[in-house]
């Protein structure tokens, strides 16, 4: 039986988004994917290779978004806002990327898994770094900080909005999560 890579990512997803990182593995995805997880087995030796099933589906996304603001074209302030918009609609469609980048227990134990998260992050650093040299080439931008402090400080400030985001994702999922409490249960605990 051949498995589609993306409907392995979205099963993935859909974990990650309701029970958390944590709870990802083989057996939660068969169950997940109403498979029995024997038929992962060739796809997966280990729970980390879920994780990097989804950092390379990351990783293929984001070169898209920047192939894509490359073909776009527009001015150099045009082109990081389109770069940022892209990458924003991204994580809102799939937030389930957010908590495995965030995730740096998880990614500290596997060097693949590392590696390949420094990959998406140098991909991302070097085509910033090619807009703002065009946009201070241009003279579009004038900031005297140097191309490579401004990329450092773009970056820190989209990663801290981005884990605002997975952090109001989380405690979204957590109430849609929480059982609701029964009227009378309410009343009695209260009576005492």
């Amino acid at each position: 039986m051949e498995i589609e890579a993306t409907c392995m990512v979205e099963a993935a997803g859909k974990i990650i988004h309701k029970s958390g990182i944590t709870s990802l593995s083989i057996e939660s995805m068969g169950a997940e994917m109403k498979i029995d997880h024997s038929l992962l087995y060739p796809y997966f030796a280990k729970n980390e290779d879920i994780l990097m099933l989804l950092l390379l589906s990351l990783d293929n996304e984001i070169n898209q978004v920047i192939k894509d603001t490359r073909c776009w074209g527009g001015p150099p302030e045009e082109e990081l806002k389109f770069l940022f918009e892209s990458i924003h609609k991204l994580f809102e469609i799939k937030p389930y990327y957010l908590p495995v980048i965030f995730s740096s227990q998880l990614i500290e134990r596997n060097t693949g898994l590392q590696n390949t998260l420094i990959r998406i992050k140098i991909s991302v650093r070097a085509y910033l770094l090619e807009i703002i040299d065009q946009g201070k080439n241009e003279t579009t931008f004038k900031n005297l900080m140097s191309s490579k402090s401004l990329v450092n400080q773009i970056l820190k400030s989209f990663r801290s909005f981005m884990n605002e985001q997975r952090l109001v994702t989380k405690m979204v999922s957590d109430i849609e999560n929480l059982k609701p409490i029964k009227n009378q249960d309410y009343q009695s605990n209260s009576n005492q």
